[in-house]
């Protein structure tokens, strides 16, 4: 599939947003530093790191912004994935397409923007990074440029979390991500009031297998597991 087909491939965009399992974690330094960087940089009232969902954008980080999401339709980030380009406006209030926007006729009266979409190593644009201002103002290249390094560094960031968050061998969670996961998966439960269930696995006699065949075999009975369970499971 080409990038093209990929902008217009929005299942395959939220599953590779999903696979970063980042979606309402804490703050995290690397992020924070960001967009402390963009702001000071860039002399910017508000940015933000913004990851757009189905009906929402939820900013992982972000500086002179009250709220922690948005709806997806009233989102200038929402606009900025649908291009490999930067976005930038430099007067919303004569753009046709956000002169109305509640953002704009209301807080934080957004008037110029500038958004780097968040591209992933396959092609999906998963969310943004913006500078925003409550003025007219025209970015120049040289800005745009500098924002576009920072969102390069975010996706790095976001890399760079996921195989900290793996087990080479077998490719499961690791403990402090499986922790995290779970923990964000029981306030999920509770806010919705919803069942949950745990499932408990443990490979008997498995030092056996490797005294009698070595560790090499049982590094493959421990990836063959982990594929069987993984083949087995579904999407939440």
């Amino acid at each position: 599939m080409d990038n093209v087909d990929k902008l217009r491939d929005e299942e395959g965009r939220l599953l590779a947003l999903q696979r970063y399992q980042i979606l309402e974690t804490s703050e995290e330094d690397a992020f924070e530093h960001v967009v402390n960087l963009v702001q000071n940089i860039l002399n910017v009232p508000m940015c933000a790191i913004s990851l757009v969902e189905h009906q929402r954008q939820w900013f992982k980080a972000k500086r002179g912004i009250e709220m922690s999401e948005t709806p997806r339709d009233v989102s200038f980030c929402a606009q900025a994935i649908k291009d490999r380009n930067p976005l930038v406006i430099q007067d919303a209030t004569s753009d046709p397409r956000f002169s109305e926007n509640p953002l704009v006729t209301g807080e934080p009266h957004i008037r110029s923007y500038a958004g780097i979409p968040l591209r992933t190593p396959d092609g999906y644009n998963i969310g943004s990074l913006c500078a925003i201002d409550t003025k007219p103002r025209l970015f120049t290249p040289f800005e745009v440029s500098i924002l576009d390094q920072f969102a390069k560094i975010v996706v790095g960031e976001l890399e760079l979390r996921q195989i900290a968050s793996s087990d080479h061998l077998s490719g499961a969670m690791s403990r402090g991500a499986w922790m995290e996961g779970a923990g964000r998966e029981l306030e999920r439960a509770k806010r919705y009031n919803r069942p949950l269930a745990l499932a408990l696995f443990d490979l008997d006699r498995f030092k056996e297998v490797n005294d009698s065949f070595c560790h090499p075999a049982g590094d493959e009975v421990i990836r063959t597991f982990a594929a069987l369970c993984t083949s087995e499971s579904r999407d939440p």
